[in-house]
């Protein structure tokens, strides 16, 4: 990640990141699943940080090596919307 990169509203990227590392499992699940859905429910608006946060919570799982838990909500949020 960019050490300078901000969000919108000019805070930086990495306080997310950070704040995403120091969760336990369980709160990753639920940070993948809101940022999930407000990534999709913000699809109309490429520029919203809702995207990169996503994007974040994948990277997150995947460096703990259990890529599962954003799999799991994604295909939880996924088989709602059908």
């Amino acid at each position: 990640m960019n050490e300078s990169a901000t969000d919108n509203y000019g805070r930086p990227r990495r306080l997310f990141v950070d704040r995403l590392a120091s969760m336990s499992d369980a709160d990753l699940r639920d940070a993948c699943n809101q940022h999930i859905w407000l990534s999709a429910y913000a699809n109309n608006n490429h520029r919203s940080d809702y995207h990169w946060q996503a994007d974040a919570c994948y990277d997150e799982a995947k460096s703990r090596d259990k890529l599962y838990i954003y799999d799991q909500e994604h295909k939880k949020l996924v088989a709602a919307a059908s």
